[in-house]
């Protein structure tokens, strides 16, 4: 089982995997995530890097090699364990149909409203959340209908910062937002991932800028890692 607490290394040690027996998907991945680093995976479309993503949070096992946290492979994690170390943003925060305090507290019951609250401090959204009609009350439409995809991006944060995990993927979850939502989901974002380790997939190279260290994927391969600056001046734009 995971250790308690999860300190956050993530480990791909000779990672290979195919949807399909014929058709690898990742070939040969090394990666050594350490425990509060932001580690960016960027690449194009088909180059396998949310791939990486589902197989660190075992939505898919590897068809070979192992991914680990802190020295376990998640084949001998409990579930449990896993829904306690690992939260997973997506591009389209998902929300469902019941009040927002609903939402926000799906992965800890427990919480009380004063912990929300706390959370939504941190990520400076509380004066977001207290401007709506019924604060907390506020109904949620089925996905989030009410809610822009910058607004649902924000309560997925917020939801993720509540069940204080140890490592948080991030799976191109700025990528379809508008530059003034945008520049609200990153500041969110710093107070999430601070402390945290946390494997963001993006797109783009610029996408990575805050990223301690930026590993490039292409067809399923490790091309080349260093820091963004180090790659900027490396790599054709």
């Amino acid at each position: 089982d995971l250790p308690d607490p999860v300190e956050g290394a993530v480990a791909f040690d000779d990672v290979g995997f195919a949807y399909e027996s014929d058709v690898p998907v990742l070939t040969d991945v090394d990666l050594a995530v350490m425990p509060g680093e932001r580690v960016a995976i960027v690449g194009e479309t088909g180059s396998g890097k949310s791939t990486m993503a589902k197989l660190a949070m075992r939505f898919y096992d590897p068809t070979e090699g192992t991914v680990s946290i802190d020295d376990v492979d998640l084949r001998d994690a409990t579930e449990a364990s896993r829904v306690d170390a690992l939260a997973l943003i997506p591009q389209d925060g998902f929300l469902f149909a019941g009040t927002l305090r609903d939402n926000l507290k799906y992965a800890r019951p427990d919480a009380s409203d004063d912990d929300v609250w706390r959370v939504l401090d941190a990520m400076g959204i509380a004066d977001w959340v207290r401007s709506l009609p019924d604060q907390l009350e506020t109904e949620v439409r089925e996905r989030g209908g009410r809610f822009s995809s910058g607004e649902r991006q924000l309560v997925a944060l917020a939801r993720a910062f509540l069940a204080d995990p140890a490592v948080i993927v991030l799976d191109e979850a700025t990528s379809n937002l508008d530059p003034e939502t945008e520049v609200n989901v990153e500041r969110a974002l710093g107070a999430l991932l601070d402390g945290r380790t946390s494997i963001v997939i993006a797109h783009r190279l610029r996408s990575a800028e805050r990223a301690d260290r930026v590993v490039m994927v292409d067809r399923g391969r490790i091309i080349a890692r260093g820091t963004h600056e180090e790659l900027l001046h490396s790599t054709p734009q």
